[in-house]
C-alpha cells in the first residue's frame, strides 16, 4: 500500500465515491478490486472498473451515477468531504484478492456486437462518428485481440455506408476490451459526460430496433 500523498488521495477519492453506493463486504471487495487492478491506470479506465462492479453487487446503483461521482471527485476533490484513507481498521482487507477468472469460451456474440456498432453509428452525427472511426483505428493495432477479430474490426471501421456484416467468433472479454477502448476514445474526443450519453442513446436505439440484444450489450457497458 503506497504512502505517497497522491496515491493516498486517490484511495480516499475512490473509497468516498464507492461508499455512496455500497457498504460492508461489497464495498470492501470493490475497493480491493480497484486497488489491485486500477489504481495505477488513468481516469478513463474507471469505465471498465465500474462495469465490473455489477459482478460484485446487484445494488451498486446506476453505472452512470457511479462513474459521474468518481469523475467529479477526481476532478475536484475539495468539492466534498473525503473519507479517511482506508485501512484495515475501517474494514478494508489488503490481503491479495483471488481473481475471478472469466471463461474464454467462444460465444455467438458477433450479431449482438454488430447491432451495438450499428447503434453507435446511428446515434452519432456523421462527423463525430468519423472522428471516432479514425481514432479507434489508430489504437486498434496495439490491442490484444485475435487476428481475425482485429481484421474484421479494421474492415468495419475503415468502410463507409451500410450493409456491413460483422460475422466473426469473438469472446466476451474481447468485446469488453473493444467497447472499453471505444469509450476511452469517446471520452478523449467528446468528454466523459457526452460519452456516457452516447452509450445510453445506443441502448435506447437497441431497445427500439433490436431489443433481443439489449441484455447482452449491457454486459459490456
Amino acid at each position: 500500500m503506497s504512502t505517497h500523498p497522491v496515491q493516498i488521495q486517490k484511495r480516499r477519492i475512490v473509497f468516498t465515491a464507492l461508499s455512496k453506493f455500497m457498504q460492508g463486504d461489497d464495498l470492501s471487495k470493490a475497493f480491493r478490486l480497484w486497488e489491485k487492478q486500477y489504481s495505477d491506470k488513468p481516469v478513463y479506465a474507471l469505465n471498465e472498473f465500474v462495469g465490473k462492479l455489477s459482478e460484485l453487487s446487484s445494488s451498486v446503483g446506476p453505472r452512470k451515477e457511479v462513474i459521474r461521482t468518481l469523475l467529479n471527485l477526481s476532478q475536484d476533490p475539495g468539492a466534498a468531504a473525503l473519507l479517511p484513507d482506508p485501512s484495515p481498521s475501517s474494514g478494508i482487507s489488503y490481503e491479495p484478492a483471488t481473481a475471478k477468472s472469466e471463461a474464454e469460451y467462444p460465444e455467438r456474440l458477433d450479431k449482438v456486437f454488430e447491432n451495438f456498432l450499428v447503434a453507435l453509428e446511428k446515434v452519432l452525427p456523421s462527423d463525430a462518428f468519423l472522428q471516432l472511426r479514425l481514432n479507434f483505428l489508430v489504437r486498434l493495432g496495439d490491442m490484444n485481440l485475435n487476428p481475425t477479430l482485429k481484421a474484421r474490426l479494421r474492415l468495419w471501421f475503415d468502410s463507409d455506408g451500410g450493409g456491413k456484416v460483422f460475422s466473426v467468433m469473438c469472446t466476451s472479454p474481447e468485446i469488453r476490451r473493444v467497447v472499453n477502448q471505444l469509450y476511452v476514445v469517446m471520452c478523449e474526443l467528446y468528454g466523459p459526460m457526452r460519452a456516457d450519453d452516447t452509450l445510453e442513446k445506443c441502448v435506447a436505439w437497441l431497445e427500439a430496433y433490436h431489443p433481443q440484444s439489449v441484455r447482452d450489450v449491457r454486459r459490456f457497458l
